[in-house]
């Protein structure tokens, strides 16, 4: 459960930044660091024409962002795509100037649960509809390796996305087990798949 999950490496790192008493307009007028989550296709929306996504959830044990001059943190939340809405922009007001290296995000049962993700949704196949689950109890590691400069007085933001369609459509629903009207990708060689193809979908969005 706590054994070490598989690292996922986004090469690159694209930040806007802007200094002086004029930060730029992606940042609201706002100074520090800001990462934006976005999610294409949308989320809750179609993937493709077999498969809907109705809920997708990732528990956060850690996120910090990491420069020179010290490192700023959020621990034990949701990112969360859902019927309420997308996840809201993160925001490090405080976050002191220097040359950001990295960002670290390690999704991890605890708190809320004990998965590090769920996502819900439809697949239809031959004129039928069926409910999928995928759920995944083991911890997942995400690494950003950036160098990126937050002047004083300045703002810095980097946009992050996740593409689930290549990850969820290779997934064979003929193979996975139905409990209680639902086909649930909870173990075995489905999610194991899934878990090595989620390593694309997070993305930077330029």
């Amino acid at each position: 459960m706590r054994s070490i999950g598989i690292l996922l490496v986004l090469a690159g790192c694209d930040f806007s930044s802007s200094v002086g008493g004029e930060p730029g307009d992606d940042a609201q007028h706002g100074l520090g660091m800001f990462v934006n989550w976005n999610a294409s296709p949308m989320l809750p929306g179609d993937l493709t024409d077999k498969l809907h996504v109705s809920s997708a959830t990732f528990q956060l044990d850690h996120f910090q962002i990491v420069a020179d001059a010290g490192s700023v943190t959020r621990t034990k939340y949701l990112l969360s795509w859902d019927e309420e809405g997308a996840p809201e922009r993160d925001e490090f007001p405080d976050a002191p100037p220097g040359v950001y290296s990295k960002i670290a995000l390690v999704l991890m049962g605890g708190n809320f649960g004990a998965y590090s993700y769920q996502i819900k949704g439809t697949w239809q196949d031959s004129g039928s509809t069926k409910n999928f689950e995928i759920r995944d109890q083991e911890p997942l590691s995400i690494s950003l390796d950036c160098d990126e400069v937050l002047a004083a007085a300045g703002s810095a933001m980097v946009a992050i996305k996740i593409d689930l369609r290549d990850a969820i459509s290779e997934i064979n629903f003929t193979n996975v087990d139905e409990e209680d009207g639902t086909l649930k990708v909870h173990d075995g060689l489905e999610l194991a798949g899934f878990r090595s193809r989620l390593q694309g979908a997070f993305r930077l969005d330029n």
